[in-house]
């Protein structure tokens, strides 16, 4: 188009050859502003979008060394809480075992056998919380909890209603209402009744209630396991509610959402699957 514009005025006029060669360059220089400029848009849009992606690279490559990082303190951590705690529950069991081996009272044999097996339910506990165990493994009942109890020598009535299938966070702080509150009766209201309500609809609501305890307490005071067991229930989508009673009991009680019944396959409800360490 350059070309065809100036080839008349060449034809036709006679122009010096300085004033000739200016007047072409400029013409097409002119006509090569445009593409020059679309060129240099491009360029920069390219240069624009690299940047952008080379700082997202960075951040996510700054997020992952973060990740690993966390990961590596966590497992640090974790092999250290096993190595404690877990190095006194195996000397427990042992022990324990071995008391029910020399023990002549029958009574004292079958309460060393039963404390030999609280201990390495603990460490089986402690390995599945840290991670350490594979996820198939089984824990008790709510029915079985509330035996352990009564063989503590707890007066528990348990009664559950409803078959919602609930999902493991559920499950596990549903579990841990329950094993907290009666661990506290043990604790603060030795001699009390107990009575533990369950109901799997949609919400899911779990009460425990106690009665005035009618032996001294051994415990010097109270611990962190309510406000433990407050953020349990808060991170799995429910409330917990506390509250002590005219009668002198205390009264623990959480609603809960059902959330979605399997995980992988494996059935979320109570016998089945695993559960994390206790908060208390």
């Amino acid at each position: 188009m350059t070309v065809a514009s100036i080839t008349p005025v060449l034809l036709t006029e006679t122009i010096p050859i300085g004033p000739l060669l200016l007047a072409t360059a400029f013409a097409f220089g002119l006509a090569a502003a445009p593409t020059a400029l679309g060129a240099l848009l491009t360029t920069r849009k390219e240069l624009t979008q690299s940047l952008y992606e080379t700082r997202r690279a960075r951040a996510a490559e700054l997020e992952a060394q973060e990740t690993s990082a966390r990961a590596a303190e966590r497992a640090r951590i974790a092999r250290e809480i096993h190595d404690a705690v877990g190095h006194h529950a195996t000397l427990i069991a042992v022990e324990s075992a071995a008391l029910a081996a020399t023990a002549p009272d029958p009574a004292v044999r079958e309460t060393a056998l039963r404390l030999r097996a609280l201990a390495k339910e603990s460490l089986s506990e402690m390995r599945a919380a840290l991670g350490l165990l594979n996820s198939d493994t089984t824990y008790p009942s709510l029915q079985e909890l509330v035996d352990r109890a009564r063989v503590a020598g707890v007066s528990v009535t348990l009664s559950e209603t409803g078959d919602t299938p609930l999902s493991p966070a559920v499950s596990r702080a549903l579990f841990r209402v329950v094993q907290e509150s009666l661990t506290n009766v043990t604790k603060h209201s030795p001699g009390a009744t107990v009575t533990v309500t369950v109901d799997r609809a949609s919400p899911v609501r779990v009460t425990v209630v106690n009665g005035p305890g009618d032996l001294p307490s051994p415990a010097d005071g109270g611990g962190a396991g309510l406000h433990g067991l407050s953020e349990r229930v808060r991170l799995a989508g429910g409330t917990l509610t506390t509250s002590y009673r005219a009668d002198g009991g205390f009264s623990v009680s959480a609603v809960l959402p059902p959330g979605k019944s399997k995980v992988d396959g494996q059935d979320s409800t109570f016998g089945g699957g695993a559960r994390d360490a206790a908060t208390a």
